[in-house]
């Protein structure tokens, strides 16, 4: 259970409490930073330009990140970013208060970010493994996503309070005092390195290292077809962020109130979804995955065809609640099959698969739902999480799949 977890594993508390801190603040800053890219340029084009330079890193370096984030101590990787990232908001807070800001920093401070959380997000995923009991995986990975959820909940509907009431710059000092917080309570935490970590990359390169990632994961066709199925359920999730507002207003003829009503629906699924993922048993990982397409295709059907908002709202309801219990099983699959001197990169790679097709996706989407609408968009998205299913419960019934105690053995020795 989530909660004796928690009690019981003092190392894995610590650094759940900083994260939760640190998602807390970063919604301060988000919203920060797109009501200042927006109020200082009135550029739709910049606001989604600032998205894809934070987006790009991961997709041109993740790989070497990865790689990189494997040669290091991962507690001092997670606190040395935390480090870095609280200094470049600092220096961004005072650049705000002073107004000598000028919009190229935004881009600079919106890739440096997004190269440190590359690496921090490297670090914690291979150290997470290590903090809990195999069997306890998937709890503890349910317990930060659900964490995280709950903070983007309130951070949603405080942080644009204290953005309009005290201004972007004190929202920006606000998240970096939480990086600071979780760098400490990382500190906390007991490091115990395996030894395979600190002798499997000797003397390879740092590019070999990442074609030994690579390798790794494609020649484990099990999970290297599963990623594939996640990549297109997540091409086929890109109308729930991009088409949101014109279904309200077009198909739904509703108003903003309604749009976040339909948006709160959605995050409450999740945080939900994130509850009942903890309770779910590792042993049944590829079922839940299975599962979890399935109930995304089915709230986004019902979404495609509600009359009245409230069955859209159920709709989403049921995306999210899908969403994680889709996502959650297959991120505790590639921790547990992976071997620890490899999960920086193996995750790197992974999350590059998952997300490389999102900016054109997104792109295509509302070009499509221009000639044809919201809801067929919705259906079809729909339709194409019911196909990822059905794959998914072919592969997952193949004879020769890896059994997660075998493989996860294997990782340990």
């Amino acid at each position: 259970m989530p909660i004796l977890l928690l009690k019981q594993n003092r190392d894995f508390r610590n650094v759940w409490l900083g994260q939760t801190i640190s998602y807390f603040g970063d919604l301060f800053y988000d919203l920060a930073m797109a009501w200042l890219v927006f109020d200082q340029t009135k550029s739709a084009l910049q606001s989604g330009l600032v998205l894809i330079a934070g987006f790009l890193p991961e997709v041109l370096f993740g790989l070497f990140l990865g790689a990189f984030a494997d040669r290091f101590n991962r507690k001092r990787m997670m606190q040395i970013t935390d480090f870095v990232r609280a200094l470049i908001t600092g220096i961004f807070a005072v650049l705000i208060w002073t107004g000598s800001f000028d919009i190229w920093q935004i881009y600079v401070i919106t890739v440096l970010m997004s190269i440190n959380q590359v690496l921090f997000s490297a670090a914690k995923g291979a150290w997470i493994p290590v903090l809990v009991e195999e069997n306890q995986l998937l709890t503890a990975n349910s317990i930060l996503a659900t964490s995280m959820q709950m903070s983007r909940f309130v951070g949603m509907i405080t942080g644009g309070v204290v953005v309009a009431w005290v201004g972007p710059a004190v929202s920006v000092l606000f998240n970096s005092l939480t990086f600071l917080l979780s760098a400490l309570f990382v500190q906390f935490a007991k490091y115990i390195p395996y030894t395979q970590d600190s002798v499997t990359n000797q003397g390879n390169s740092l590019w070999g290292d990442v074609k030994e990632g690579i390798m790794w994961i494609v020649n484990q066709r099990f999970l290297f077809a599963l990623i594939l199925i996640g990549t297109i359920s997540n091409i086929a999730l890109g109308p729930t962020n991009v088409l949101p507002p014109m279904f309200i207003q077009k198909e739904l003829h509703a108003n903003a109130d309604v749009l976040g009503m339909f948006d709160s629906a959605i995050a409450l699924g999740l945080i939900l979804g994130g509850f009942l993922t903890g309770t779910l048993s590792i042993k049944r990982i590829g079922l839940w995955f299975v599962v979890g397409l399935g109930m995304e295709g089915m709230g986004m059907i019902l979404v495609s065809i509600a009359p009245w908002p409230l069955i859209a709202y159920a709709g989403n309801f049921l995306l999210g609640i899908g969403v994680m219990v889709a996502s959650l099983p297959m991120g505790t699959l590639l921790q547990t099959l992976t071997p620890s001197h490899m999960r920086g990169r193996v995750n790197s790679f992974s999350s590059i698969l998952f997300n490389m097709a999102i900016p054109f996706t997104y792109g295509g989407i509302g070009f499509l739902a221009d000639s044809f609408g919201a809801r067929a968009l919705y259906a079809m998205g729909g339709l194409l999480l019911f196909l990822c299913g059905l794959i998914g419960m072919g592969i997952s019934s193949m004879p020769k799949q890896p059994k997660v105690e075998e493989i996860a053995q294997t990782s340990h020795d």
